[in-house]
């Protein structure tokens, strides 16, 4: 694998930990949320998921989302909708993940290099892309984080 994808893969493997230490124990429910301007909890990880489900669509898998109507191209939050709660998110979490890891290790350099099929803000080749949602996945975890420590709860753990 070459050193670039070993290190996005690496950082994509942390996120399988922090993920699951992050939604640990949050509210299941729209009280999670900072105020009526942010997103909540169960916003968040299900967007996290979606977000997995389109890499790993990108990187040619053909999987199907679980909740296409709440988060599938980007969809914002909606203050009507029920979201899926942070049990089911986690569990969804768990059967894309495996797929994801099996699709990032079989890249070729040729692959890596290639266009893709739409520009992120670092470029359009897919090394690009993939990058980017590594950096989308940590940043919408680290908001998971401040919503863990707003409503008085542990710290995400890194272990």
């Amino acid at each position: 694998m070459d050193g670039t994808l070993n290190l996005i893969t690496a950082q994509f493997e942390l996120h399988n930990r922090l993920f699951k230490n992050v939604v640990e124990g949050l509210e299941n429910n729209k009280s999670a949320q900072l105020n009526e301007y942010t997103n909540h909890a169960a916003w968040l990880a299900g967007h996290i998921v979606s977000s997995r489900y389109a890499l790993t669509n990108v990187l040619g898998a053909g999987v199907t989302e679980p909740h296409p109507g709440l988060f599938e191209h980007g969809k914002g939050i909606n203050p009507a909708a029920e979201y899926p709660g942070l049990d089911t998110c986690a569990k969804d979490f768990d059967e894309i993940t495996p797929k994801l890891e099996e699709k990032l290790k079989s890249l070729t350099a040729e692959q890596l290099n290639a266009e893709g099929p739409f520009k992120v803000p670092m470029g359009q080749r897919m090394d690009q892309i993939i990058a980017f949602f590594a950096h989308h996945e940590a940043y919408h975890i680290g908001q998971l984080g401040i919503l863990r420590k707003y409503f008085g709860k542990e710290a995400m753990k890194y272990s």
